[in-house]
């Protein structure tokens, strides 16, 4: 199979390829980087507080399947999908396999990921869109939007969002290098003029944009005003957005960066231990999948054959969105900002870290935030953690603190699932540095030698003739975790 989208699509999104790169640029800068949430009926997106019409053309799910929105039984009947039914029309025009296909196989790609991530690039071109978001639905699919909304402007030109785009969007994918700039020069309206290796257009105020063409790439890119001097776009003010929706209520709290490097070392190796309290339950305690019931009287979650000591943790109601601290933890918390680094003092600003109801609604992902906290804390604390139902709950018992040798598939399954909680919650500036601290952490707490020798595709866990690796995304995202032998094919 060829490692490439289909001719058909590739001619109708390639005169696009650059101005859609500066117009995400200048997006970018619009609307930052940060929580990102979305309204099914409006439809909008917000992200960092700032709402905008949008609408959900895909999503991506980890088996490397890219599953389009009017396929998508959760989004097809929705307004939502409106745009992505454009797509699918086109796509019938034209004769686009991609576009019409429910469920495209990415899979023949050399990175899938990457591959969807083009594919939002190219249908922002193909829908004049003027923006593009993605948002990670857990840690197996993502979520891929177009923004549409008049508020943002389209990109005017500007010397370095236009050489970054230019020479970008040539090398998105393949083709012939003059399609992509001449693309761009249609989109500011230019008629450009053809010479020998190179492009050349006058702008709208007479600054000169010349490409220099190689082999398939922009090699340069010269922006001059009309007397061969400071091009007038060099000096003109940044474009600002035309009437956005501010949102102040939407989610827009992170999770603290300090408090997140503790999650990031803690929250796999504290599913290990959850799991070896689970199996010693079963083994000892009569555990046959009946959830326990808690005594607090004994202080004990109560099994069939007996009990384990425990402490009442905190607990999370899901409907009004508030995780609250039980009675009695602050030398659980305190523990917690010891291994932030952080004294009472230098904790004050940490809603997180007190005695008061915690409003979740400020956040992203709302039971992420609550089951972070509570985890994190109790492992700190050389505890286990359990919940039953949204209670939480600190297991002290210490008669299984030995969980013994870490099976492979269990250890794939402790990152994974670490993984699901935690990915929401990062920033994409502290992503790949938390999520190797994740894995790398894991290892080390579960006996596995670290390997670097994949690095920076994946991190090894070794131990013997078996290999646990986990997998990164140019973002730091954690994108699979596989079991296998050293240095093997891992599966």
């Amino acid at each position: 199979m060829t490692a490439s989208y289909s001719e058909q699509l590739l001619a109708l999104a390639r005169p696009h390829l650059a101005w859609v790169c500066e117009q995400l640029d200048l997006f970018d800068s619009l609307v930052p980087a940060g929580v990102v949430s979305f309204d099914r009926n409006e439809p909008s997106v917000t992200r960092s507080g700032i709402t905008l019409r949008a609408h959900v053309i895909g999503t991506y799910a980890l088996d490397g399947t890219w599953m389009w929105a009017w396929a998508n039984e959760s989004y097809r009947d929705d307004t939502i999908a409106v745009r992505s039914r454009e797509l699918r029309e086109l796509g019938e025009r034209a004769g686009v396999p991609e576009l019409t296909e429910p469920m495209p196989d990415l899979n023949h790609f050399p990175d899938p990921r990457l591959a969807a991530d083009h594919l939002l690039l190219m249908c922002m071109g193909l829908l004049d869109a003027r923006g593009g978001v993605i948002c990670a639905v857990n840690e197996r699919g993502r979520l891929f939007m177009v923004v549409d909304d008049p508020a943002v402007p389209r990109a005017e030109p500007r010397p370095a969002r236009l050489t970054t785009a230019l020479r970008n969007g040539t090398a998105l994918l393949p083709g012939p290098s003059p399609v992509p700039v001449r693309g761009w020069f249609a989109r500011h309206g230019v008629e450009p003029v053809h010479g020998p290796g190179r492009v050349e257009g006058v702008l709208d105020g007479g600054d000169r944009v010349v490409v220099t063409l190689g082999a398939g790439e922009v090699i340069g890119v010269e922006v001059t005003g009309p007397d061969g001097g400071t091009p007038g776009c060099g000096t003109a003010g940044e474009q600002e957005l035309e009437g956005a929706r501010l949102s102040p209520d939407a989610p827009h709290r992170t999770f603290p960066r300090p408090l997140l490097g503790v999650a990031a070392r803690e929250m796999a190796f504290s599913i290990l231990r959850t799991r070896a309290m689970v199996r010693y339950a079963g083994d000892h305690l009569g555990f046959v999948g009946r959830p326990p019931s808690w005594d607090e009287q004994a202080g004990e979650l109560r099994f069939p054959g007996g009990g384990l000591k425990g402490r009442r943790l905190g607990s999370y109601d899901a409907e009004q969105g508030w995780f609250r601290w039980a009675p009695g933890t602050e030398d659980i918390r305190d523990r917690f900002r010891e291994a932030a680094g952080l004294g009472r003092a230098d904790a004050e600003d940490l809603p997180e870290l007190s005695g008061e109801r915690l409003d979740l609604t400020v956040y992203g992902p709302r039971e992420a935030v609550a089951v972070a906290l509570a985890r994190t804390a109790a492992t700190v604390a050389g505890h286990t953690f359990t919940s039953l139902g949204n209670d939480f709950f600190a297991v002290t018992d210490a008669r299984f603190a030995d969980a013994g040798p870490v099976d492979p598939d269990d250890a794939v399954t402790d990152v994974r699932g670490a993984a699901s909680w935690l990915q929401g919650l990062v920033e994409q500036e502290t992503r790949d540095e938390t999520m190797r601290s994740l894995a790398r952490s894991y290892f080390e707490r579960a006996g596995l030698q670290v390997w670097h020798y994949g690095q920076p595709d994946f991190l090894s866990g070794v131990r013997g003739l078996y290999e646990v690796r986990v997998y990164f995304a140019p973002d730091g995202t954690i994108t699979e975790v596989t079991p296998g032998t050293v240095m093997g094919a891992s599966g």
